[in-house]
């Protein structure tokens, strides 16, 4: 029977090959986005997966008065919550401090490093394919590599008890071999060391105090330990030892399944748009396959007459329609998973990859997907099978085997319904898209406080292997620099617009005992020059005053209200922590350090003397038409100091570009969801209409013949249609506005949306759906009346 039904399906489908090839196109296209996008999803919630105790696993967060928050405290807290509190079964400390170069023999590299203490393989559960977690750190000089870096320094020899040369002095050996570590963990490391050895580091044991906060924590808690329990201990911690300006902050465990929110508002809201829009996609698609099935019910009344004339039942009829529905579903399953693999996913990684975690699809790790994408196959094909199947059996014989259908306005009533959804999901995106696009333009054009055009960025962080003759050779293309008419100002600095450290501390105003939290750096005498910052009050930084700045200060113009001075210059502030004093010789005009996502915030600039190599970036503003001479004489001075990295440069246009990257990403996704939508929108009503048509053939033709013309019978085919854009448009315009309005929030400098961004998403969509009705409307209206009047 089921070989009987899979012919008479295939004849069928072959003899309506218009609406197969649409509902094929339409699925393939929507399976593959919506396989794409719950891929991400299921990578986004599946984060650390890996670790056999996350349901137990919490990590440490600092909240400050003001309510900020992050995800560090002072280094020696740790170890006194796990002297007080029974609760921790185990804890570890993570700190990325520097990574050193690694050689073995005449094989280097230099990989993403970090130092954790001999509980680290107690909390996560990260597998070895060498050696023994367990043990693997015991030893100050121990390390563990990932496969990538066994490989580079060892080819395919075993690396365990292996030496390795850090930074050309530390002798280190090999303990242990990283198995492949998802691409989803919040954790992520090619080098471990043990924290014994960072101890060794100067600069590390002074600020591993009760006072600076820069340790990552991370515990987990016994069977059936309550957390707000051991949140009262570490209260208790914190107010014996933190230092008197921290008295006030508050140290809480936070679950570790948070971990992954702490990459920003950003992921969250890329997570929640990927959910909608699969919801969109997956509702459009199957709104679209019942319309068009709908829609031809009325050529198929006579043939399920006659098979109920001869003895069929209807759940054999039932049975037709569904494995003619699971044809072509099954079919654009496939060809939905051969784009999702090949176009989409390449397409997602090459977008969110770097700040996401690559998406990969592996059969024993997303098989849930699977099943619930199967799941959701299965059942649009029970409805989409079963809907028509079971309208057209429940009519008389004698009305169906005369062509009538029973229920006509209702049938009119949902075939509105349903293309009005289709509409107002294409309206919505459309209008998201272009809301979308102009904020990200608007960021992107907007005035920063300093010019980004016509200013090259080098990497002074290239590993020189002879420091003190590359500072000599450093000074010389300085001179250089100085020498070149083209070249305009020179600076060498730390941080710079884009690139600047999550570095704060509190300052107290000397005279009247305020205190301000203020993001810090420091930066040279050209820095205000190079990037053409305007100094509002008071003076820039002095190269030949080099021993009386050094407790000069630069604050932004922020910075100097937080104090509420209106006078800044000459004013003294001191370190909390310390008791240096600085005094501030100047206010700099607020510029935009950080994305437009971010507000302006209070911002110290110490000074950091003369240029030097090193600092990590060199920035030269030049002559725009001479830009390139001035990066080929660069390149080819850089050549000649011996490093373990090659000379790179930006321009730093293209860096403020690049913040929004992952935003413009998203902007792609969104523009492909609009376009997709709109595509199975109108494919749909394409279908439709020919059907339409189709009905009214004699109609057509008597009404040519009775001296009718294109456009009459054009209008009489498609004004239903159109009127029901038109609703969809204003049901749709207030959704878009106020998805919008919710979106912008996430801002700190944000566009006022504007009435044309509305009109111009619906104009598009009533334009493409007139283009769609009109092309059906004028071929049905064009046909030869004899010929229509003949139809039966």
């Amino acid at each position: 029977m089921f070989k009987q039904h899979l012919k008479i399906s295939l004849r069928n489908l072959w003899k309506n090959k218009t609406f197969s090839l649409i509902n094929f196109i339409g699925l393939s296209l929507g399976f593959a986005s919506v396989l794409t996008l719950g891929s991400l999803v299921y990578h986004y919630f599946t984060t650390d997966n890996i670790h056999e105790n996350k349901g137990r696993m919490y990590y440490l967060k600092s909240y400050a008065p003001d309510g900020s928050s992050y995800s560090a405290t002072t280094f020696p807290l740790l170890y006194e919550v796990q002297k007080s509190a029974p609760e921790v079964e185990a804890a570890t400390h993570i700190q990325s401090w520097n990574w050193p170069w690694l050689k073995q023999g005449s094989r280097e590299t230099q990989e993403n490093t970090i130092y954790v203490d001999t509980g680290f393989f107690k909390v996560f559960s990260f597998p070895l394919k060498e050696g023994v977690a367990e043990v693997a750190l015991r030893e100050k000089y121990s390390l563990v590599i990932s496969q990538k870096v066994a490989a580079a320094l060892f080819g395919r020899e075993p690396a365990v008890g292996k030496t390795i040369m850090a930074d050309d002095s530390i002798a280190l050996t090999v303990t242990g071999v990283l198995a492949d570590i998802p691409s989803n963990s919040s954790i992520k490391a090619d080098v471990i060391l043990s924290l014994e050895l960072l101890k060794d580091n100067k600069d590390f044991l002074e600020g591993a105090n009760w006072y600076n906060t820069f340790a990552d924590n991370y515990l987990v808690l016994q069977n059936g330990a309550n957390p707000a329990t051991l949140d009262a201990k570490i209260r208790r911690v914190v107010q014996q030892f933190y230092a008197p300006e921290h008295k006030g902050s508050t140290v809480k465990t936070a679950p570790f399944s948070e971990k992954r929110d702490e990459a920003g508002a950003t992921i969250k809201a890329i997570i929640s748009s990927a959910i909608a829009a699969s919801i969109f996609i997956l509702i459009i698609v199957v709104v679209n396959l019942l319309n068009l099935n709908a829609a031809t019910m009325f050529s198929r009344t006579k043939e399920v007459a006659v098979r109920q004339m001869v003895g069929s039942g209807r759940r054999s009829i039932v049975a037709q329609f569904c494995i003619e529905n699971a044809v072509v579903i099954l079919f654009s399953l496939g060809a939905g998973f051969i784009l999702f693999l090949n176009l989409l996913l390449p397409q997602v990684n090459a977008i969110i990859g770097i700040r996401f975690g690559e998406l990969q699809f592996q059969w024993d790790h997303n098989y849930p997907v699977v099943l619930v994408f199967s799941s959701l196959a299965v059942a649009v094909i029970l409805v989409a099978g079963t809907y028509p199947a079971l309208h057209l059996t429940s009519l008389k014989v004698t009305d169906a085997i005369k062509g009538k259908l029973a229920g006509k306005t209702a049938n009119s009533i949902g075939r509105n319904v349903f293309i009005g959804v289709q509409f107002v999901l294409a309206v919505v995106v459309i209008c998201v898209a272009i809301v979308f696009n102009s904020q990200i333009r608007y960021m992107k054009s907007a005035a920063l406080g300093f010019n980004k055009e016509n200013l090259i960025v080098a990497n002074l962080d290239m590993a020189f292997k002879d420091p003190k003759l590359a500072e000599t050779r450093f000074t010389s293309i300085l001179n250089s620099l100085y020498a070149n008419p083209h070249v305009k100002a020179v600076s060498t600095s730390r941080e710079i617009p884009t690139a600047y450290w999550q570095n704060y501390n509190d300052y107290v105003d000397v005279e009247t005992g305020k205190k301000v939290n203020m993001r810090q750096s420091a930066t040279d005498a050209g820095y205000a020059e190079a990037y053409q910052i305007p100094v509002v009050y008071g003076r820039n930084f002095n190269v030949n005053l080099t021993a009386a700045e050094e407790k000069s200060v630069l604050l932004n113009q922020t910075a100097a209200k937080a104090f509420g001075w209106t006078n800044p210059v000459g004013k003294q502030l001191r370190s909390s922590g310390s008791n240096e004093v600085y005094t501030v010789v100047g206010v700099l005009n607020d510029f935009h350090y950080e994305d437009l996502q971010q507000p302006i915030g209070p911002l110290l600039h110490g000074y950091s003397g003369k240029p030097g190599i090193d600092k990590k970036y060199l920035s030269i503003r030049v002559d725009g038409q001479h830009a390139k001479s001035v990066v080929s004489q660069l390149e080819n001075e850089f050549k000649s100091i011996p490093s373990r990295r090659l000379f790179t440069y930006q321009f730093m246009s293209d860096l403020v570009d690049e913040q929004y990257a992952l935003l413009t990403g998203i902007l792609k996704i969104t523009n492909y969801v609009a376009l997709l939508t709109i595509i199975i929108a109108c494919m749909g009503m394409f279908g439709l209409i020919s059907i339409f048509a189709g009905r009214r053939t004699k109609e057509i033709g008597i009404r040519k013949v009775l001296g009718a013309s294109i456009a009459n019978i054009a209008s009489l085919v498609s004004k239903d249609f159109i009127k029901v854009v038109v609703a969809a448009v204003v049901i749709a315009i207030p959704v878009a506005g106020w998805l919008m309005h919710r979106w912008l929030q996430d801002f700190a400098y944000r566009l006022d949306m504007k009435w044309w961004m509305f009109a111009l998403g619906s104009v598009i969509a009533v334009l493409i759906a007139l283009l769609t009705v009109s092309f059906q409307a004028i071929k049905a209206a064009r046909a030869n009346p004899v010929k229509s009047l003949r139809t039966e």
